[in-house]
């Protein structure tokens, strides 16, 4: 029966891989749990999953506190260890699934080096199925993590936002923005498949700018599934629910350049259809928390719709966000 089932999910897979127009809906979870804040000799958890019809990719990320020594002037490597699994289902039906993948090893941001963290040592390796054959794969190609110099492309795009700015506020006289950013540098940040039939490794190529002027991230990026390239530009801004001090959202606007129905320097509109990546992830701060108002504890919980983009695109994004939820939710 579980042979049965498991042809039924390859089989079906392929077809269904292959067309992606219209939207797919992505569910997000994490739970944060952050000791270091309070202890540097105590490592922080971040356990989360990516949810869709197609499959379920959980990871678990464990850091060490790696911010700083000598009272803040300095860095010292963070180092990651990095466990999980993925989960294949049958399309038609998503009852069926069946364990294809496993996650295991780390990574480490190397502080003498500018951030410079590999990916290749991320191993992904995939248990036979029916009949698909198991295999050995990994994440592969590198991140930059807070350089203290960005990347040529970076500040372009925090300059690029500043003048946007600068064009919301004409007719204020003399409004300064505060120009510093702090940037992540993705070449060829490749995310295994998922290990349905004919699914496809994307690699991820451009920067993540967190704007001091706006504060919110601002992205570019170029993505590369086989044969087949895309575009991603916007931003993801992080603000505070009213009426409450402890929760938060981020606002999820990536869209595909040129189509006419975004503004990749806007916020998201709730009410628009826009060829890209939008979405509301909800995050609920608890436990002690520090004078910078930094909590030991973060729920997370959303939805990421991309609409006319393959599924692997908008999965991947959610899993670097799993991967790097330090960076993006913590401390």
């Amino acid at each position: 029966m579980i042979g049965l089932t498991v042809a039924t999910i390859l089989a079906s897979s392929q077809a269904y891989t292959n067309v992606f127009a219209g939207q797919e809906r992505i569910g997000f979870k994490l739970d944060i749990y952050q000791p270091s804040l309070f202890d540097e000799q105590k490592h922080d958890n971040f356990k989360g999953n990516v949810d869709d019809n197609s499959g379920t990719t959980s990871l678990e990320v464990s850091c060490s506190a790696g911010k700083s020594i000598a009272w803040g002037m300095g860095r010292v490597d963070e180092t990651c260890s990095v466990t999980g699994h993925g989960l294949i289902k049958n399309p038609n039906n998503p009852s069926q699934t069946a364990e294809r993948v496993g996650y295991q090893g780390g990574f480490k941001i190397q502080a003498k080096d500018d951030g410079y963290t590999d990916a290749s040592t991320i191993k992904a390796n995939y248990v036979r199925v029916g009949g698909a054959a198991a295999e050995s794969s990994s994440f592969s190609g590198h991140a930059m993590m807070m350089p203290e110099d960005p990347s040529p492309t970076a500040k372009a795009l925090g300059a690029a936002l500043v003048r946007k700015l600068h064009e919301q506020a004409s007719g204020a006289e003399a409004v300064q923005f505060d120009e510093q950013i702090d940037s992540i540098r993705f070449e060829n940040f490749t995310v295994p498949h998922v290990g349905l039939g004919n699914t496809e490794s994307c690699s991820w190529t451009g920067d993540f700018i967190y704007a001091y002027a706006n504060d919110s991230w601002q992205g570019a990026f170029d993505i590369t599934c086989g044969k087949q390239k895309y575009r991603l530009e916007g931003n993801m801004p992080l603000r505070p629910v009213d009426g409450s001090s402890q929760q938060q959202t981020y606002s999820v606007n990536l869209i595909v350049p040129g189509a006419g129905n975004g503004d990749p320097f806007a916020a998201a509109d709730p009410f628009a259809t826009v060829d890209g990546i939008v979405g509301t992830l909800h995050l609920e701060n608890s436990g002690r928390k520090t004078e910078d108002d930094t909590y030991e504890r973060v729920k997370v919980t959303g939805d990421l719709v991309g609409t006319n983009l393959p599924l692997e695109v908008v999965r991947g994004y959610g899993q670097i966000m799993l991967v790097f939820a330090r960076t993006f939710f913590g401390a």
